[in-house]
């Protein structure tokens, strides 16, 4: 016969236990929709790059990556140096794909995200059980005391610490006791019994504002680790994208100083061959003097262009090109002069919204104000609410023991409150204080983040604006120089005699159209660094064309 009375029991506490199990579900997902996210899955998922070697030299040389594109050495027959060509495009894939700068911040975000599942887990229902064996053999001086005793017990259950900061236990438990006391009924004897308790804090540890504020923190703390692996990408293509602007002027620098020198080649051999004619030891020297002077300028424009090279391919970090390459790059992009207009009030905006540094700001704030909150809530009494109910039998054999249970033949339940209150409570309100002063800091740093993102913002663009401007007066300047020399070289035709004043006025007409062509060159090169450097203040920079392109392609299909 079915027991209906029971069979409620077990039906609601059925029903309690997947209540409690479902209220206690927290997730451990978060947002990873975007391109970012699924670039820095590759690169924390593709590990250290590999190398040649641990140590010596060879520790400098990446192996080859699989599926890269091998760039073309050429050999220079003038020179007999390696070049390769190397577009924008490329140098930008190149470092997304290798650099060590990126790879290190590339696992925070993994590494945080773990903290995330750690904190979740705390909500996990948990399996306990324990099997004793207990057998005593105590000598007796009367007859009505046992001295012998054996006790088996079994024992498992499931409990689980709930988002309220409820801790529940379900479990159940077989005792099988024997003794030799003469005096009782049921030398052999089952004993099971069901249990359910709970423990419900109501002040301190209470509620989900608290029992959350490990997951929520965990989940800023991605947030905030994964804005750091955005802001170093960025940081990296804008180093890279301004580098490989800096080394096209740097080589055009070096060709400005070459043709420059052998302008003033030429004139000390004119002036050597008119010795004994017009041109004195003072012009002879003179004319050597600016020769020497531009030789030493051209050996600093050639280490300029080494140095810029050696600092772009360190963050390409390459098997073809890198420290130990005994090559030359020879840049293939263009530089650029087309005009952007520029919204400063829009910029700001944009930057104040998108700029990975102000992210951060915004989520410190956020953890501190959770930590206020947990910390007021520590602040109280501690006031818990206990509850339990137990259904037990007894019997000679298993079957009849467990049908009591099953029947709730023998019910127990007890309610009961427990209570602290800490006397004086200076720890907890110290750590309230200190949470309110971190909160303060916190406040404080969003607030000169975004004063001094402002700032930057308005300098970049000033910046780019003047770049701009000044394209077209040095384009101006280069060709009143050129005229400039033209006129020169073409007075030096008609002249009786050579003059150390026309010889000075030879030399600095050269040297101005040389410092012309290179201001020219500088403006057009800081005004294409200007672009990246103001998109990486706006938080703009994966949007741009270069670092878009070089994404990897895998990473574009998503």
């Amino acid at each position: 016969m079915i027991n209906y009375s029971s069979l409620r029991v077990y039906l609601m506490s059925f029903l309690l236990i997947v209540l409690l199990l479902l209220s206690s579900c927290v997730s451990d997902n978060v947002n990873e929709d975007g391109i970012i996210y699924s670039y820095q899955k590759e690169i924390s998922e593709e590990g250290p790059e590999l190398r040649e070697s641990t140590e010596g030299l060879e520790s400098l040389r990446p192996m080859p990556r699989a599926g890269a594109i091998k760039l073309k050495v050429t050999r220079d027959k003038t020179t007999g140096k390696n070049n390769i060509k190397l577009s924008i495009d490329d140098a930008v894939k190149r470092a997304l794909a290798g650099n060590p700068e990126i790879s290190i911040v590339s696992y925070d975000p993994s590494i945080a995200k773990e903290d995330i599942v750690k904190a979740v887990a705390d909500f996990d229902p948990t399996l306990f059980g324990k099997v004793n064996y207990d057998k005593q053999d105590n000598p007796q001086d009367s007859i009505f005391l046992g001295g012998q005793r054996d006790s088996r017990i079994w024992e498992g259950g499931i409990k689980q610490k709930g988002t309220t900061g409820a801790e529940w236990s379900l479990a159940y438990a077989l005792t099988r006791n024997w003794d030799d006391l003469t005096t009782r009924t049921l030398s052999t004897r089952y004993e099971p019994v069901m249990s359910f308790q709970i423990r419900q804090p109501l002040l301190r540890d209470a509620w989900h504002e608290l029992n959350l504020s490990g997951v929520n923190t965990s989940k800023l703390n991605y947030k905030v680790a994964f804005a750091s692996f955005r802001q170093k990408t960025e940081e990296v293509s804008t180093q890279v994208i301004s580098l490989y602007w800096t080394l096209v002027r740097a080589r055009q620098d070096r060709e400005i100083q070459k043709w420059l020198l052998e302008r003033t080649r030429e004139t000390y051999n004119k002036v050597e061959n008119r010795k004994g004619i017009d041109a004195t030891e003072v012009q002879i020297k003179q004319t050597e003097t600016a020769l020497k002077a531009r030789q030493a300028s051209l050996l600093q424009s050639e280490k300029q262009v080494m140095d810029v090279q050696d600092a772009l391919v360190r963050l390409l970090s390459d098997s073809q090109i890198n420290l130990l390459s005994e090559v030359e790059v020879i840049p293939t992009s263009a530089l650029e002069v087309a005009e952007i207009k520029l919204n400063q009030s829009e910029a700001i905006k944009l930057a104040l919204s998108n700029n990975p540094e102000m992210h951060k700001a915004r989520l410190t704030v956020e953890i501190a104000e959770i930590n206020i909150a947990v910390a007021k809530r520590q602040k109280m009494p501690k006031l818990d609410l206990i509850a339990s109910t137990r259904l037990s039998g007894m019997d000679r054999g298993y079957g009849g023991a467990n049908n009591q249970l099953s029947n709730g033949d023998y019910g127990s339940y007890f309610v009961g409150i427990t209570f602290e209150i800490p006397l004086g409570n200076r720890r907890r309100k110290a750590e309230y204080r200190k949470r309110k002063w971190e909160k303060r800091r916190s406040t404080s740093t969003l607030q000169n983040t975004t004063d001094q993102l402002a700032g930057q913002v308005k300098e970049r663009i000033r910046f780019a604006k003047t770049s701009f401007d000044e394209i077209q007066i040095q384009k101006d300047a280069v060709k009143a120089a050129k005229i400039y020399v033209q006129a020169v070289e073409d007075t030096e035709e008609i002249r009786k005699k050579l003059t150390p004043e026309f010889l000075l006025v030879k030399l600095q007409s050269q040297e101005a159209l040389s410092n012309a062509q290179r201001s020219e060159i500088k403006a057009i090169a800081d005004y294409n660094i200007a672009q990246i450097r103001l998109a990486q203040s706006m938080g703009t920079v994966l949007d741009m064309r270069y670092v878009r392109n070089a994404m990897p392609t895998d990473v574009n299909s998503n």
